[in-house]
């Protein structure tokens, strides 16, 4: 992979007018942060698929819709589509966390006769058998965020869950000098994302390090507190925590403050109330440190404007591969947003002002 193809955020998105324009993706938006957060790297081949005259029906099925990063790139999609003039129509459908139900929302939607339709899957593999129907019945699909089992999908966007994983678990084994006990907390459950990371992390971690426990958190920082409670009533000694995302990595810390136990390593996201708790608290706590991984809330723009180059007949990459950066204490106050709630995923499109509204701050 060529320099040139190697694609960052700051490349993506800012031009000497402040906003990008992406060849053969189309479309506006503009960066709300100055640092260069996750890198997009178009992977193997181009595609292509049989040009539709427009305007477009668009939809986006949501595996769930139950945090502040699920809101943030829904937001985002929404802007992106009102700015799109090839877009005539774009709905969204939640999932609600059921499997069974995303896969009924999808066959709806393939009965409505949507021109595309993107997708955050809540299993990969579930939803993989309803996509290729899409799919062969001429209907562009584009399942981001989460990858979808196969290649019978038109077009793909995100993270590489294991590779992601993997790095968090390398970082969190690092921290701890190769020795340790932890525990893990990931997504939802039968989630293929968390599935995945976890999997790597644990191919990455030393052998010293034993895993006294994983839980399912659902990605909510409440709910995480509450499990984490738990898990410090029944292990006295814990060095560190596995997240595959910091609002759950938040929850975990605030249990052990409460619990007034020692704060250590813990990996996870750019989520804004991860970084202003290690900003407050990292003085008083030396073993408190993190390593966190960015999952923009941007990267359901380009596989919306991917869909649009699609049904336009044009070539597009059949996958653009996030690649994140890691936050740590070395960097992470190029990332920290302490006039913005915690909610905040920080690495995003949307402008201060539109934050505040989808926050009512």
């Amino acid at each position: 992979m060529t320099t040139r193809n190697r694609l960052t955020r700051r490349r993506f998105m800012t031009t000497t007018a402040g906003a990008a324009t992406v060849a053969g993706l189309g479309g506006l938006i503009r960066p709300a942060m100055a640092q260069e957060g996750a890198q997009l790297t178009p992977v193997g081949e181009m595609v292509t698929a049989t040009a539709k005259e427009g305007p477009y029906r668009i939809a986006f099925s949501n595996g769930f819709s139950g945090n502040s990063w699920r809101a943030m790139a829904v937001a985002a999609l929404e802007a992106e589509a009102a700015a799109t003039p090839e877009i005539a129509e774009f709905v969204t459908v939640d999932g609600q966390g059921d499997i069974n139900k995303q896969v009924n929302d999808i066959e709806t939607l393939i009965n409505q006769q949507f021109d595309a339709i993107l997708v955050i899957a809540n299993s990969g593999s579930a939803v993989a058998p309803i996509l290729r129907e899409a799919t062969r019945e001429g209907i562009v699909t584009a399942p981001f965020n989460l990858p979808v089992d196969g290649t019978d999908w038109s077009t793909y966007v995100g993270t590489d869950p294991s590779k992601k994983g993997g790095s968090l678990g390398a970082w969190l084994s690092d921290a701890l000098g190769g020795t340790g006990k932890i525990v893990a907390l990931g997504g939802l459950p039968g989630n293929s994302y968390t599935a995945a990371g976890w999997e790597g992390a644990q191919a990455a971690f030393a052998d010293g390090i034993e895993v006294l426990a994983f839980r399912d958190a659902y990605w909510e920082e409440d709910r995480a507190k509450v499990i984490m409670a738990d898990l410090i009533a029944a292990y006295p000694e814990i060095d560190g925590i596995w997240c595959d995302g910091a609002q759950v990595g938040a929850g975990a810390i605030k249990a052990l403050l409460d619990a007034g136990r020692p704060l250590v390593p813990v990996t996870g996201d750019d989520y804004n109330g991860m970084l202003k708790l290690f900003d407050a608290e990292r003085a008083n706590h030396p073993g408190f440190d993190i390593g966190l991984m960015s999952e923009p809330t941007w990267q359901g723009i380009f596989a919306m404007r991917a869909a649009v180059s699609l049904l336009k007949g044009e070539e597009v990459p059949k996958q653009q591969i996030l690649e994140p950066q890691l936050i740590t204490a070395d960097n992470y106050r190029d990332y920290i947003r302490p006039d913005l709630p915690d909610g905040v995923f920080t690495d995003t499109s949307l402008t201060d002002a539109q934050l505040r509204e989808i926050f009512g701050a």
